[in-house]
């Protein structure tokens, strides 16, 4: 899966708008991509990873029985959609 240059510097901005600077925390490289990569195949984009991590909480690995998610992050990552669609409005 490869990012979109502008995609990734839109949702960034869109990012630090919503969160701050501080909210904005680049990852290393992963395998996590998944199907995304057949989308991004077809039209630019970018694949950005929303922390569901209760702050100070334990971290628990995705796709397990175990996972726990801090529910406000559902309501953050549509903040964070919702604006980088605004901003490539203006793009």
């Amino acid at each position: 899966m490869v990012n979109d240059h502008t995609a990734t510097a839109l949702l960034g901005r869109a990012v630090e708008s919503v969160l701050g600077p501080a909210g904005h925390v680049p990852t290393r490289q992963s395998l996590g991509g998944e199907d995304f990569g057949w989308y991004l195949d077809r039209i630019p984009g970018a694949m950005g990873r929303l922390g569901t991590r209760t702050p100070g909480g334990t971290t628990y690995d995705l796709h397990q029985g175990d996972l726990r998610v801090d529910e406000r992050a559902v309501a953050i990552g549509a903040r964070v959609l919702a604006e980088t669609a605004l901003l490539a409005l203006r793009h």
